[in-house]
């Protein structure tokens, strides 16, 4: 008789959870502790995983002949899901966002459009809040594509066409803009501010890489983790909770080492050589095009296992991490600075760009910001877990100050320094959306985003002779290979540069 698997719904934790229920076995067992994204509830005393559709598939896939997977439940237990979220009066569910980087060249897109013919997909959608979202780009006439995969607010739509022309496809259900990195960043950060979840997707590969791809990956995903591994996986978990990783992160890479170890799923983790993790990288993750970004992750999920286990015959400390194309940063000249600080129209967005760029704070930092953070005697504004949850102090100027005193009795703040018009900190989407008035008021084109003016904090800074050590200190960088890149965008060394055909007789 085949062992049983159970599945119920229920909300945990402010999210729509997927319980999974058995008898325990060692077998079972540890099925379900190599399924992406699973945690333990301490409360109910069950492994749970995230109620989507991705989530019923990985575990009917990996129960597959091993044991019967009951989902009866989760149809029936679906109406008390959100009624239950609706008496909690949650936020919406997280929306996924699609980021592609590369920048196509701009092309005509058709005038045609209907918008009595867009209804909201509510009733199709199985998961309770709103989306998914998907941007995507098409390299061949360089558009962003708009597609709602589920329920969508009214208002994002008209968020939509504040961007200028954009045409609606009925068959394919999208909208079609002329790609700019501006737009993307924007509106990323507008569905941002109505709770969504930015989930970076690679370009698109072609169908035969993607077949390959899948065949090859479910194969390895249906292979069992020995016990070892699966102590190996628990062990690497521990480490991440203890040690504060994001949630992202962990999740990552306690997923990437599952993978791993199925690859190599007849072998204890600590007989697994340095040949064999060469050999992994280039036949499953080179030889299917993975990119360089997945790569890197994966050697990060094994450098921190075998660094932290302290046993096996991999030397973390010799793994090379692969080599990655870096943009430079994109940099406005101080009149432009001058230009955008001195167009916004009223004091609040006036302020909120000076801080911006006067202390080098990246957006979040921004909208973080609190009454108490700013330290009047000393003249400095403390930064509270920034990115990577590093606190720094930065320096306030004495314009600033002046500013801010006239702000703050003015405005009057109660605890965010920028808050919105019905109290709490102010949203990201404003922060964009002061900015890009402040370029068109500005009469700038650059297709930039508000973190240019934390670039050009550092490199200017950089220009009037700071060190690059107080410049990594200043904008909260871990390595100083980080802020490295912002030499290579100064100008100070540059300016004193002679060309050639100065030397030249030539008229």
């Amino acid at each position: 008789m085949n062992k049983k698997v159970i599945l119920t719904r229920i909300f945990h934790r402010e999210k729509p959870r997927i319980f999974i229920g058995y008898d325990y076995d060692q077998v079972t067992d540890g099925i379900v502790r190599s399924l992406h994204g699973r945690a333990y509830s301490n409360t109910h005393k069950q492994w749970y995983v995230d109620d989507t559709e991705e989530s019923v598939k990985e575990i009917l896939f990996a129960f597959r002949g091993k044991a019967d997977v009951d989902i009866s439940a989760l149809s029936s237990s679906f109406n008390r899901h959100l009624a239950a979220r609706k008496e909690t009066d949650l936020q919406p569910e997280h929306t996924q966002v699609t980021i592609v980087e590369k920048s196509p060249p701009e092309a005509d897109l058709p005038e045609e459009f209907d918008p009595v013919s867009i209804e909201p997909e509510s009733t199709k959608a199985v998961t309770s809040g709103y989306g998914p979202v998907e941007f995507r780009i098409s390299d061949a006439d360089g558009r962003l594509s708009i597609r709602f995969r589920g329920r969508y607010k009214r208002e994002w739509i008209d968020e939509i066409r504040s961007y200028g022309k954009f045409y609606y496809d009925k068959i394919h259900k999208e909208f079609l803009l002329v790609w700019s990195q501006l737009k993307v960043d924007s509106l990323s950060d507008y569905f941002d501010s109505e709770g969504v979840e930015v989930k970076v997707i690679k370009p698109v590969v072609s169908d035969d890489l993607k077949g390959q791809r899948k065949e090859f990956s479910d194969e390895v995903r249906s292979r069992i983790l020995t016990p070892e591994a699966v102590e190996a996986v628990d062990l690497l978990r521990c480490y991440l909770e203890e040690n504060r990783y994001s949630i992202r992160t962990s999740e990552s890479y306690i997923s990437l080492l599952g993978l791993f170890f199925r690859y190599y799923n007849e072998k204890d983790p600590s007989e697994i050589t340095q040949n064999e993790v060469s050999d992994f990288m280039n036949s499953f993750i080179v030889k299917l095009g993975f990119s360089s970004s997945y790569q890197n992750q994966m050697i990060s999920a094994i450098k921190t296992y075998y660094e932290i286990s302290g046993k096996g015959k991999v030397i973390p400390q010799i793994m090379e991490r692969p080599r990655r194309g870096r943009a430079l940063p994109k940099v406005f000249s101080k009149e432009e600075i001058t230009r955008i600080l001195n167009s916004a129209r009223n004091l609040k967005h006036r302020l909120l760009l000076w801080m911006i760029y006067s202390c080098g704070l990246r957006r979040s930092e921004a909208t973080n910001i609190k009454i108490a953070d700013l330290d009047r005697d000393r003249g400095i504004l403390h930064i509270r877990e920034g990115k990577g949850k590093v606190d720094r102090i930065v320096p306030v100027s004495g314009k600033v100050w002046v500013k801010l005193d006239e702000y703050i009795s003015g405005y009057r703040p109660e605890k965010y320094l920028f808050e919105g018009q019905n109290g709490g900190k102010y949203s990201v989407e404003s922060v964009y959306n002061v900015f890009k008035q402040a370029l068109k008021r500005a009469g700038i084109n650059k297709e930039v985003g508000v973190h240019s003016l934390r670039h050009s904090y550092a490199t200017h800074l950089h220009e009037n002779g700071l060190d690059i050590k107080y410049i990594q200190e200043l904008l909260g960088h871990r390595s100083s290979k980080t802020t490295e890149i912002y030499t290579h965008v100064s100008r100070r060394n540059l300016i004193t540069v002679r060309s050639p055909i100065e030397d030249l007789d030539i008229g």
